[in-house]
């Protein structure tokens, strides 16, 4: 049974009812694409990764852009819609600014964190692929939902919001603070003091930015 909350795509994935060579071409070909860019990576070596034949592959997945496709838009539809009301009811919860974008920073950290690959591959492959580009935008803007309009209202309900701050303004300032502070674990451990301090310092940074 699917979990209430998608955390971690590998923990979602083993709960879910399909073949294991399905699953085991998902599992490797995430690693790989993560490790060498999906065009650097082969249906010969996910398979081989996998510890199945090409065959199994093309036998679940049309084409190498739709075993991309299949890792991404799980990850890209419980980010956004599937997520989205226990993480807007647990924002609302959080009574000043500071509180919210404490709160917005180590939730989105968490979810980042434990779906990291996939995340990579997203963040690779929107500047290049079209059908990524398709994809999240579609997600972004659900018909049935105002994500950025309800993340708005929320912050400005705090009174503290600065009058010329939107909401994608929001999502930059928060998403590129989380996004350095994750480029520096990976890349410069020396900069990182650890997350609980790190990220109590970057929250309060961005308090100051959005602050009136």
């Amino acid at each position: 049974m699917e979990p209430n909350i998608f955390v971690n795509y590998r923990d979602w994935l083993e709960q879910q009812k399909m073949p294991k060579g399905k699953k085991a071409a998902l599992v490797a070909a995430m690693e790989l694409f993560s490790e060498d860019g999906f065009d650097g990576t082969s249906t010969v070596d996910v398979a081989k990764r996998a510890g199945i034949s090409q065959a199994t592959i093309f036998k679940y997945f049309h084409t190498k852009q739709d075993l991309m496709l299949a890792i991404v838009r799980p990850v890209m539809e419980h980010f956004f819609p599937k997520y989205r009301d226990e993480f807007f009811a647990d924002l609302g919860k959080q009574k000043s600014l500071s509180e919210m974008v404490h709160f917005f920073v180590t939730d989105r950290y968490a979810f980042i964190r434990g779906n990291e690959e996939v995340v990579k591959i997203i963040a690779m492959e929107m500047m290049t692929n079209a059908d990524m580009r398709a994809l999240f935008g579609k997600v972004v803007r659900g018909n049935d939902f105002d994500f950025l309009g309800e993340l708005l209202r929320i912050f400005r309900d705090t009174g503290e919001l600065r009058d010329d701050i939107d909401a994608a303004g929001i999502v930059r300032i928060i998403g590129g603070q989380v996004v350095v502070y994750l480029i520096q674990s990976n890349f410069a451990p020396v900069l990182v003091h650890g997350d609980e301090q790190d990220l109590q310092i970057i929250s309060e940074q961005i308090v100051r930015t959005l602050k009136k």
